[in-house]
């Protein structure tokens, strides 16, 4: 079998029946020319047996003997990956049938990016759109305030395997490893954006205070230490308070009930057109039949 353009990636652990909705936005693409590697994190529910029952040669299926994290896992899927790109996932989200087509298309255009995202579509907790948030185009404008954040989102990345080698994730990192990878990147990287809402994101389901602590004291960490080390002491110290008072802030909107508030600062208020659009496309996915389980 011969190499695909692009190898669409994805690790797991206890995703449970959500991943058969990615797995559906994967085979609903329009672009055809891709391989599947998933990369099972030491799950202990029946996750792993809903990716095996999906049957296709073009999904590898590789599991890690106990539970190694997110970084540890997308390295490894760098490496066995045999495409010329490779598109991130999250394995409780789906994406448009014209995502990977839309970022193949802009990076065989302009082969000086290294790494695509595209913009998202917010999910409630019962799958249902709530909005899309604002998009960026351009490496200086993704790039602006890069100690507060890239305006580029992980789980939507297409880039070049090469880039992903050259900058492998962080494996001491267990949150904000995405955050990281791209503050120990942008200078040497070229970053863009498909401007389109093409990734639906699951972000109800995906907020805990638990997992908002750890991404806030990590990125901490490094941020004190990258400005450090390059003499920036004020930036240091400023940075990484900083991030631990967004934290303050996240726990001072639930404390007074405004989650829903704090939530919503993400995304937009959505037209009825393109409600509607959202509402048609997450149909048509959640309708593809998986082969070997769902065929008629």
């Amino acid at each position: 079998m011969s190499a695909p353009l692009v190898t669409i990636s994805s690790t797991f652990y206890n995703t449970g029946p959500a991943i058969l909705d990615m797995l559906r936005s994967v085979f609903a693409q329009t672009f055809s020319d891709w391989e599947l590697v998933l990369i099972d994190d030491g799950s202990t529910d029946e996750t792993p047996v809903l990716a095996a029952s999906v049957k296709d040669p073009r999904i590898r299926i590789y599991r890690n003997e106990r539970n190694r994290g997110q970084s540890y896992s997308l390295n490894r899927i760098t490496e066995a990956a045999r495409g010329k790109y490779i598109a991130r996932m999250d394995s409780d989200d789906l994406c448009s049938p014209e995502r990977i087509r839309k970022q193949v298309e802009l990076l065989e255009s302009e082969p000086s990016i290294d790494v695509a995202g595209t913009g998202m579509c917010y999910l409630d907790s019962n799958g249902m759109p709530l909005g899309d948030g604002p998009v960026v185009r351009g490496h200086a404008q993704i790039c602006k305030n890069p100690n507060r954040g890239f305006r580029i989102a992980h789980g939507t990345l297409l880039g070049k395997k090469s880039w992903f080698e050259k900058h492998p994730y962080d494996e001491n990192l267990k949150r904000a490893a995405d955050f990281n990878l791209f503050y120990r990147s942008y200078r040497d990287s070229v970053f863009d954006n498909v401007p389109e809402p093409l990734y639906y994101y699951n972000f109800d389901q995906s907020f805990h205070l638990k997992k908002q602590f750890i991404d806030r004291k990590n990125s901490a960490s490094f941020l004190f230490a990258g400005n450090w080390n390059e003499g920036r002491y004020g930036a240091a110290i400023g940075h990484s308070v900083l991030q631990y008072l967004k934290f303050g802030l996240t726990v001072g909107f639930l404390c007074t009930g405004l989650r829903g508030r704090l939530m919503a600062r993400r995304f937009g208020k959505m037209s009825e057109a393109k409600k509607t659009h959202f509402l048609q496309e997450l149909d048509y996915i959640r309708s593809i039949r998986l082969p070997g389980i769902e065929e008629v």
